[in-house]
């Protein structure tokens, strides 16, 4: 049987199968019987958000979730669990009988600066800021940029790379089913950016400040502020947000190497955590990040069992915007959306 095909159903049965979940923990909630998917256990994990905005908007990003449903969660999550910073995980300091959690962000957002870090003050709760030191080069994250033009945009075909993407009733600019964002995943930042001169009079028309939370980053001064609280802590995130295991492993070093050096510059101390952009990482990656001094490496899923067992590596479960607190908090107990 073709593989593709395989992989295809696979993928398929999973959405199913998480739609089903879905729609059953929503069910159980609405009767009053979803305690028991709340019932706290013994486990640990280190969450990853990536923006903070007032309203919880999912059309722009599908990253973001609202400051309010930040808020009712790190409250909710400090009175239940045990919150620990990310040292403390990696030093296995864990309280038995409860879920032990660390906090990550990645990318840098301002409104992280802006929304996240008073709240996290106000509780009294740890986190580590994963940046992308993209500011040389553009003042937005590609991706984002993408992603706020494709919506706003008024035209319905691009050219790039020599093919033709055609805009669909979801925004997305495709090709043969494909979308522009996932090809671009796999590209070089330096043919990445020649996005931006396609879409450079849609990018100027927007708004001056409408969208800004869902692009903006955090500048030299805020990335300095953060790293000199003690409730937290600053790591590197790679210097464009190109995927590390598509372009070539010496390009894939020195975006690697680069942020940690300008990361070093800013915070005037060593920074020694990475977290993989998109969770994409591989073994020469992962050895380069712990040759140059990376102590603890990020991921979002174990490509392999067999790299569970590397104390260095952790993998991190992603914060879902769709869905509900309640259903939010099942699946972290639960560990899986499936």
């Amino acid at each position: 049987m073709d593989g593709n095909y395989i992989k295809l159903n696979s993928m398929l049965w999973m959405r199913i199968k998480y739609r089903l979940g879905l729609i059953y923990k929503t069910i159980l909630f609405k009767l009053g019987l979803g305690k028991s998917l709340l019932k706290n256990r013994y486990g640990e994990r280190i969450l990853v958000f990536h923006g903070i905005d007032s309203y919880g908007e999912t059309k722009l990003n599908s990253r973001f979730i609202s400051k309010l449903f930040f808020e009712e969660f790190i409250k909710y999550i400090t009175t239940h669990y045990n919150i620990i910073s990310l040292d403390d995980y990696y030093n296995k300091k864990f309280k038995k009988n409860t879920l032990n959690i660390a906090i990550t962000f990645d990318d840098g957002y301002l409104n992280n600066y802006k929304y996240a870090v008073p709240i996290l003050e106000k509780h009294n709760v740890p986190a580590c800021f994963y940046i992308t030191t993209i500011h040389k080069k553009a003042p937005y994250l590609w991706a984002d940029f993408l992603d706020i033009i494709s919506f706003n945009t008024q035209k319905k075909d691009v050219f790039f790379e020599q093919k033709s993407y055609k805009k669909n009733n979801k925004n997305e600019f495709v090709n043969n089913g494909m979308s522009l964002k996932n090809i671009a995943k796999t590209l070089p930042y330096d043919t990445i950016k020649l996005m931006y001169e396609i879409f450079n009079d849609d990018w100027n028309a927007l708004p001056p400040k409408q969208f800004e939370d869902y692009w903006k980053l955090m500048n030299k001064k805020q990335i300095k502020e953060i790293s000199k609280n003690p409730l937290f802590t600053i790591g590197a995130h790679g210097e464009t947000h190109v995927s590390l295991t598509d372009i070539p492993l010496e390009e894939a070093k020195r975006e690697i190497l680069t942020s940690k050096q300008q990361l070093e510059l800013i915070c005037e101390q060593p920074i020694t955590e990475f977290a993989f952009p998109f969770g994409y990482y591989n073994h020469e990656t992962a050895k380069y990040c712990e040759d140059i001094g990376f102590k603890k490496l990020l991921l979002v899923d174990y490509n392999t069992k067999n790299d569970a067992k590397n104390e260095t590596w952790k993998n991190r479960f992603v914060m879902n915007p769709y869905i509900s607190l309640e259903q939010q908090l099942a699946c972290l107990l639960k560990g899986s959306y499936f």
